[in-house]
């Protein structure tokens, strides 16, 4: 990580340490010795996949992430804990699989069939997840479907597969009506009672989410998987909002002008926006690019000296402008887009009254803006994605 605290243009911070207590926060909650899965893919939610790992690392029982990459990136990285992939795996990864001791979501024969006959070709054994669809209707064993059983009972009984655990997914439980999640819930625990009367118990069952683990849904297992919680952000409006997690992603960026507009004049594409009356224009160096959304065009507001200025126009792919009449400010001054300043605050919250949809953005905080990681006020390191953009060999 580079030696730097900030950038001139626009930087994320990112407090390690708010990650660290919103996943003890969970595992208070939860019953004493229950295992979490944190679940770190895509970049960990746009924070920081290795860092992340690193800070929560004794924290908890494994990791959850999307791909094969994703979890030979935390090898590298020097992660020596459980990964499981929670997607599916193509087969031209399966042998990485074994090279990295990765444990992929198991759950159709033709699975099965190439992975037992690659453990016996290098006469050792791959662990896995077995993957159920009890109604999110995405990957898994349809539970319900005639022959369900059959597929977990070959998959259990294959010399070269060591099943770890089973698993399910919430499609709803984030939303006021339990109704269905409470179906899911009932699926995964018949499908697992037909399976131990069958003379099958699995190590690990987990189908809680970050909102099964808010509502104590799910939660009578003995693993849950953390997911956006982790990050500090409820999933939803309608989940119980009583944990007291905290956001651990801020955002600033660095006025790159300031200047004075007479009234008539027309503010950045299309002239959306015109002034009435003069009025004094700071433009910020973030756009969409940097994965600042389009949608809070002439909606949302920046932290300029510890005061709400309004976006004015629409954002660009680089830049947008607002309005810091009757405001102190400064060329290169530091604003924040996210976060807190001067006792006020802009949350992922208030964006998401405005249309943005958190986990979105998240995921898609640009690679243009350096992460800044902290414990608290300790400075930890930083990490700029761009330094890692291009090949240094070419073959």
């Amino acid at each position: 990580m580079q030696d730097r605290k900030s950038y001139d243009r626009t930087y994320a911070i990112v407090d390690l340490g708010r990650i660290v207590e919103n996943l003890r926060l969970c595992k208070e909650k939860l019953r004493k010795g229950m295992a979490v899965c944190a679940v770190v893919k895509m970049d960990a939610y746009g924070h920081g996949i290795v860092e992340v790992a690193k800070a929560i690392a004794d924290e908890c029982a494994m990791f959850g992430v999307a791909t094969v990459e994703e979890a030979i990136t935390l090898r590298k990285a020097g992660i020596e804990g459980d990964i499981l992939i929670l997607g599916v795996i193509p087969e031209s990864q399966y042998a990485l699989l074994y090279e990295y001791r990765i444990m992929p979501s198991l759950f159709t024969l033709k699975q099965l069939k190439k992975l037992e006959e690659l453990g016996k070709k290098n006469n050792t054994n791959l662990a896995v997840h077995i993957a159920l669809d009890t109604g999110m209707g995405r990957i898994g064993i349809q539970t319900e479907e005639k022959g369900a059983l059959k597929i977990a009972e070959q998959i259990l009984a294959s010399p070269h597969i060591e099943v770890k655990g089973i698993f399910s997914h919430f499609a709803s439980c984030d939303e006021q009506d339990k109704s269905y999640a409470r179906k899911q819930e009932q699926r995964f625990k018949n499908y697992l009672e037909k399976l131990k009367e069958r003379g099958f118990t699995i190590p690990l069952c987990h189908i809680a989410n970050s909102a099964g683990i808010l509502e104590d849904i799910g939660t009578e297992y003995n693993m849950v998987r953390d997911g956006i919680v982790l990050y500090g952000v409820y999933p939803s409006k309608e989940v119980l909002h009583e944990l007291p997690i905290k956001m651990a992603l801020s955002w600033k960026a660095k006025i790159s002008h300031i200047k004075t507009v007479p009234a008539g004049e027309g503010i950045s594409y299309g002239s959306t926006f015109v002034t009435e009356k003069e009025m004094k224009i700071a433009t910020i160096p973030v756009g969409y690019g940097d994965g600042y959304p389009r949608i809070l065009s002439g909606k949302a507001t920046v932290l300029v000296s510890g005061k709400k200025c309004p976006i004015l126009g629409r954002v660009c792919m680089d830049q947008f402008m607002v309005d810091i009449t009757g405001v102190e400010a400064e060329l290169f001054q530091e604003v924040t887009l996210l976060g807190e300043e001067g006792g006020e605050e802009i949350s992922l919250y208030d964006w998401e009254e405005l249309g943005v949809f958190p986990y979105e953005f998240l995921c898609g905080l640009g690679n243009r803006v350096p992460r800044v990681y902290y414990r608290g006020k300790e400075w930890i390191g930083t990490y700029n994605p761009q330094d890692n953009l291009h090949l240094h060999e070419f073959s």
